[in-house]
């Protein structure tokens, strides 16, 4: 499951993470292109990526825009049949937390709800979802996944 962090960290050099995302995304490219692996996201990253690509695009004042982060990268959707599959998902979360942990954002735990969904293990760079490890899914960072 692929988290949008991923991919603005690999847009931003700058961007603590950045060579770690990069790499991931080139050895993700390749597995899934070798049909090694699959990368699975949500909706919301289409829509998380593209605002940072058009951030930067304007904050770069006529300077080339750079190449999308998730050009050639086959991701597959992963979007909840309906309101049952959320509200499942989040007594799970509530159950598995017992006040704990505050929940995540609202777009973290799309994030969560797709992994669990799937099977999946989370790749992210952010610190607040990384917290969430084994709650409901895994989550790591991405130097740590595995792919295939």
């Amino acid at each position: 499951m692929l988290d949008s962090s991923v991919a603005i960290a690999s847009m931003k050099p700058a961007e603590a993470g950045h060579a770690d995302a990069l790499a991931f995304l080139e050895r993700a490219r390749a597995a899934v292109a070798a049909g090694a692996a699959q990368v699975l996201a949500p909706p919301e990253l289409w829509l998380e990526v593209y605002v940072a690509e058009q951030r930067l695009a304007t904050s770069r004042r006529g300077a080339p825009a750079a190449a999308s982060a998730l050009g050639g990268l086959e991701v597959e959707l992963v979007a909840p049949a309906d309101e049952g599959a959320v509200t499942e998902f989040l007594a799970l979360l509530t159950k598995r937390l017992r006040g704990r942990r505050p929940f995540a954002n609202a777009t973290d735990l799309v994030y969560l709800w797709a992994a669990h969904r799937t099977d999946a293990t989370v790749v992210t760079l952010d610190e607040g979802l990384l917290k969430y490890h084994g709650v409901v899914c895994d989550v790591t960072r991405p130097q740590h996944a595995r792919l295939a």
